[in-house]
């Protein structure tokens, strides 16, 4: 684990990408009482136009408040892809949607690309397209090398009203399961 982990979440407005900063931070801050700062962005569109959170997680008061090269990245559309892993860092973390991302960026050997169908996994578990932020989610929980599993999954349960809980749980549980096959190979 770092003591200084940087994350980023990119995608279009609509996709969930601030709610995901949310819970990420609830995860880190809270539970694990590490340092947070989170940073949200986006376009005058509400839906479809470009959005990103990021979140710096570390163990010690956080000096810079901006990340700079993010260990992971989080890609849900084709341009966050372009535009948001440039400066991912030399043993970074890249997880896409790869339903949506049909071309992932060239990376050195050090880094990491992981492509998960998000989208299409939340529309089998739970049969809505909305829930593939959890299903990233649950893949982030166990492809981070800075987060634990049960927190990012209490952080789910908390952030959404009780009648989500089950479909959540699906999705979440597809999206983490998805990641570990991934792991396996």
């Amino acid at each position: 684990m770092k003591k200084h982990y940087e994350m980023r979440f990119g995608g279009t407005g609509g996709q969930g990408m601030m709610l995901m900063g949310d819970i990420i931070a609830q995860a880190a801050g809270i539970k694990e009482e590490k340092e947070i700062l989170l940073t949200k962005s986006y376009g005058p569109e509400s839906r479809g136009g470009a959005c990103r959170s990021e979140i710096i997680i570390s163990d010690d008061p956080i000096a810079y408040p901006v990340v700079s090269h993010p260990d992971f990245v989080l890609a849900m559309s084709q341009l966050a892809c372009e535009t948001y892993t440039k400066d991912l860092a030399a043993d970074g973390i890249l997880l896409t949607d790869s339903g949506i991302v049909k071309k992932a960026p060239r990376l050195n050997e050090k880094k990491k690309v992981y492509e998960i169908p998000l989208t299409e996994l939340a529309v089998d578990a739970t049969g809505k397209e909305i829930a593939a932020n959890v299903v990233a989610l649950g893949a982030i929980a166990v492809l981070s090398e800075n987060l634990k599993e049960e927190y990012v999954r209490e952080a789910v349960e908390e952030k959404f009203p009780e009648k989500f809980r089950e479909s959540n749980n699906k999705a979440f549980s597809t999206g983490a399961e998805a990641a570990r096959a991934l792991l396996k190979k």
